[in-house]
């Protein structure tokens, strides 16, 4: 606790009052329950002109946003009790950011649900999780089915302002697995506020954040890496730029106009943000990138490009935060995700390594540690291939195929081999002036062994990710199929 405080004081949030800020906080945590809710009510509270948020229709502050949010709570409260379910389907906008601290402050579990998730998906998803309502921004067609009330975030919004607080709840939301085998899950995990407080300091102190530093978000909101960012912005005080969706050009211009000070990503974001060569970000002092797999090589040329600003943020959807790797601990080993956080055990089972933490959080990772105790990530235990009686990690593969100059990015699946037992059907997306397969073939002789050179190249437009990065392998096989 003490570091946590430390950090705390150091980054400025209590400031220019500190004990009277620290009263006013816990009195808004009394008042409001523990939760995102009472962040973003305590900043309005303090400053209610400061910005929160700035979407695609301009900036919103501490003030507006938690009058939004209570005219969601307004509008539910009739119809729903604390501990009831609702799922949240919208896209990156302040109204959706409203919509969920209104539900939480209610009490409600909210289900943070990808948009573009099939109808009839979110048909089964409602009714096996027993959600009683949908908050959505845009309506949905009359057959989807799902048979509980709608409401959009534009109605939600003509509620008005309750006369009455509503006793003090803190509801939770809930996060779906990223479906990268398969479609997404519920995960269900247990949350320890002493350790979530550890890992918030030790963010803040590892990451130097400043309170009100102009923060750039384009991931989307309902995945574990984006909500943590929300989070943290709205305790830092700090205006949060939306902006998933945007391309690598509108995101330099954004970081130039707006000098953001802080950049929270996922490595496909950042890969296409360094493609881009006449952006610039004269205030950028910290790049956090996460959700999925950062290549050494493209740690490389973010120093190159960015200085010493990027830290590799490792965790996931069933065991949350785990471990950071800071811009010294990437210098020295570029593919790390750094030490665990405070609070947070980790420890290699097996013979494969299989990352587990706590007492037993399995997280699906393989991993490996180096001399100076840094944890490496290796792969998905789900990936591993076995190839003449040898286990092969896709990426040890895949990084040789993308050191070729003529391929921008690449991803290899494993297919039936009678020699080998499995083989490997390399998919890649090429550059405009990549050069016939054989030329690749030729290419890979030197720098892999017969056995694990592709059989195949499978040219794509782009390959198959999730909403945060993360290479979806079980489309690589309808990919391969339609081939």
């Amino acid at each position: 606790m003490r570091a946590v405080w430390r950090a705390v004081r150091r980054s400025g949030v209590l400031a220019p009052a500190p004990a009277s800020a620290l009263a006013s906080l816990l009195s808004t945590l009394t008042r409001e329950g523990p939760g995102l809710y009472a962040l973003a009510a305590w900043w309005a509270g303090r400053e209610p002109g400061r910005v929160a948020l700035v979407d695609g229709r301009g900036p919103v502050t501490f003030g507006e946003l938690r009058k939004r949010a209570d005219r969601v709570t307004a509008a539910l409260a009739p119809h729903l009790r604390p501990g009831q379910t609702v799922g949240l389907r919208a896209g990156q906008s302040a109204d959706a950011v409203a919509a969920l601290l209104g539900a939480l402050r209610l009490g409600l579990r909210v289900v943070l649900l990808n948009p573009a998730q099939s109808e009839a998906a979110l048909g089964a998803l409602v009714r096996a999780q027993n959600v009683r309502a949908l908050l959505v921004d845009t309506p949905l067609g009359e057959d989807w089915g799902g048979g509980v009330p709608v409401w959009t975030l534009t109605d939600l919004q003509e509620a008005p302002l309750p006369r009455k607080r509503p006793p003090p709840h803190a509801g939770r939301p809930v996060l779906l697995t990223s479906g990268t085998t398969g479609e997404a899950r519920v995960v269900r995990r247990s949350w320890s506020p002493g350790a979530a407080l550890a890992s918030a300091g030790a963010l803040l102190e590892a990451l130097d954040l400043r309170a009100g530093a102009p923060t750039l978000l384009p991931l989307p909101l309902f995945h574990g890496h984006g909500l943590a960012a929300l989070a943290l912005g709205l305790g830092m005080g700090a205006p949060v730029h939306l902006a998933a969706g945007r391309s690598a050009r509108e995101l330099w211009a954004t970081l130039e106009r707006e000098r953001i000070e802080v950049l929270v990503l996922v490595p496909t974001v950042l890969h296409r943000l360094l493609a881009e060569a006449d952006g610039t970000a004269p205030a950028l002092r910290t790049v956090v990138c996460g959700s999925a797999p950062l290549d050494p090589a493209l740690a490389v040329r973010a120093r190159e490009r960015l200085g010493d600003v990027l830290f590799n943020l490792y965790g996931s959807t069933e065991a949350g935060l785990i471990s950071l790797a800071t811009p010294t601990d990437l210098n020295a080993a570029p593919g790390t995700v750094g030490r665990p956080l405070p609070g947070v055990r980790v420890r290699l089972e097996g013979n494969r390594g299989e990352v587990v933490v706590g007492r037993d959080r399995a997280t699906g990772d393989l991993g490996r540690r180096d001399h100076a105790g840094r944890l490496f990530v290796t792969g998905r235990a789900d990936d591993l291939l076995l190839i003449g009686g040898e286990n092969i990690f896709p990426a040890e593969v895949e990084a040789q195929i993308a050191a070729l100059p003529s391929v921008r990015e690449c991803a290899v699946y494993g297919v039936p081999s009678a020699q080998y037992g499995q083989a490997l059907h390399a998919f890649v997306v090429p550059e405009t002036d990549a050069p016939a397969d054989p030329e690749w073939h030729a290419a890979l002789r030197e720098s892999l062994p017969r056995r694990l050179r592709p059989l195949a190249f499978i040219r794509l437009p782009e390959l198959p990710r999730t909403p945060s990065g993360k290479v979806q392998r079980w489309k690589l096989r309808e990919c391969a199929a339609l081939d």
